[in-house]
């Protein structure tokens, strides 16, 4: 794609549009989600937890997915190489704070999230993925986890 900005969206709707063709969605009612990440210039492979933001001090800030499911909101990060143990995650308000580390492999990242109900948090981490889920606050007046 080396066209001008405009046409180069052009392109990757046609190219979308081919993919729902031969997935046979072409005339499917509902609205079709992709989840996926553009590299520009990167030198390897994106796929290598070396290649995912790095901040200072050599830690990596991996991206957290953040998906609802009614009144759940799960939370999916990758963090390859740390051992379950070496997982923290904690909420502030409407941000969560995610660290691990395991010798000089070291992660954190932030994300702002829904408000946590209190005492729903569940937190699972297999292959190196971490996955938090939880029931979003209820701010409705008189809701007994409202803050007054």
């Amino acid at each position: 794609m080396t066209g001008t900005p405009d046409e180069n969206f052009r392109n990757i709707g046609e190219i979308i549009r081919k993919m729902l063709e031969q997935a046979g969605m072409s005339d499917h009612p509902a609205p079709v989600i992709f989840n996926f990440r553009i590299y520009v210039n990167m030198p390897v492979c994106p796929a290598s937890p070396q290649n995912q933001v790095i901040a200072r001090n050599d830690t990596i800030e991996p991206e957290v997915e953040v998906q609802r499911v009614g009144n759940e909101v799960i939370l999916v990060t990758e963090l390859p190489g740390v051992s379950p143990e070496d997982v923290k995650v904690m909420f502030s308000g409407s941000t969560v704070h995610i660290k691990a580390g395991d010798g000089d492999l070291k992660y954190h990242t932030t994300a702002d999230v829904p408000p946590a109900e209190k005492d729903s948090v569940s937190v699972s981490f297999r292959h190196g993925v971490l996955e938090v889920s939880y029931r979003e606050q209820n701010n409705e007046p008189g809701h007994p986890d409202q803050d007054e």
